[in-house]
């Protein structure tokens, strides 16, 4: 269940903008999360966007299997600053996509641990985030995160019930405890009286000029609150459809001309240690249907 979301409240952002800093001339920040699994092609359409306007802070979600694929590209992104994480979309026999909490924790932890190897085997360094696909976890995956040493879980959803007890409220991220890990609940935006988490896929019945508007109402917003703008987009719809890539494009645009700072998951959490969120009501939410 959502509640509605209150302004975001900086307290100290030494770690971003620096000692002696005037923190309410701060730069508005977006984290923007890009989620690929099978098509390279539109990947590479939508990192190229941003390889050319400098943006060179990100977080990448990929399996094991688009890491083994496209080793050389992610090699390259991570050096230029991009995070890298693994995404975790579990299938049925038969290839029928199914969630995390369907699965039992030796089966988490077999899949997450398949994952987490084969994006390392690439990159040779530790992978320390995860996403599973609807947002969909349970307690066995929080374990199975634990086990293995991850540090960010982004599979939690602003203001409502994805997320540990005793946080329904949440807006920034905070420590899991007692699993270790920070949990990252993914913004929520709202459109006509519909509320969802803010990536492409649950707002697919809008309009191309209708979705590049709320990106840009959605930044503008998180920019008056002085709140960093998490959004999330999926190649393989995003890169493929013309209207929804121009409409990133147009995103991109708009934001740099606000001289938007892009940062990664890790740089968001630093930030969102000094910082405190608000309360609110609720209302119902989409996820993302077609991770």
């Amino acid at each position: 269940m959502l509640r509605y979301l209150l302004p975001c409240v900086p307290v100290l952002l030494v770690s971003l903008v620096g000692c002696g800093a005037d923190p309410f001339q701060q730069q508005t920040m977006v984290a923007l999360q890009i989620t690929e699994y099978k098509d390279a092609t539109a990947f590479n359409r939508m990192i190229t966007e941003l390889r050319d306007r400098g943006i060179h802070k990100a977080t990448i979600l990929v399996n094991d299997t688009f890491a083994a694929d496209n080793c050389d590209l992610l090699k390259q992104l991570d050096a230029e600053g991009f995070q890298i994480m693994a995404f975790a979309r579990p299938t049925l026999p038969g290839g029928a996509s199914t969630t995390m909490s369907k699965l039992t924790y030796d089966e988490q932890y077999a899949f997450v641990s398949q994952i987490k190897a084969g994006i390392e085997a690439c990159l040779n360094k530790p992978v320390t985030g995860f996403r599973a696909t609807r947002f969909d976890q349970n307690e066995d995956t929080w374990k199975v995160l634990q086990d293995l040493g991850f540090q960010y879980d982004l599979t939690f959803v602003a203001q409502s019930d994805e997320n540990l007890p005793g946080h329904e409220d949440a807006v920034l991220p905070y420590m899991a405890d007692p699993y270790g890990f920070w949990a990252v609940p993914m913004h929520v935006a709202e459109w006509q009286g519909e509320r969802s988490v803010f990536c492409d896929n649950p707002w697919d019945k809008l309009s191309a000029e209708d979705w590049e508007t709320m990106l840009k109402s959605e930044l503008d917003r998180m920019d008056a609150e002085d709140c960093p703008l998490l959004v999330e987009f999926h190649p393989y719809f995003s890169g493929v459809d013309e209207g929804r890539f121009q409409a990133f494009v147009h995103f991109l645009d708009y934001a740099m001309s606000k001289n938007v700072r892009f940062i990664t998951t890790a740089e968001y959490v630093e930030w969102s240690k000094d910082a405190v969120a608000g309360h609110g009501s609720s209302g119902p939410w989409t996820p993302c249907p077609w991770d």
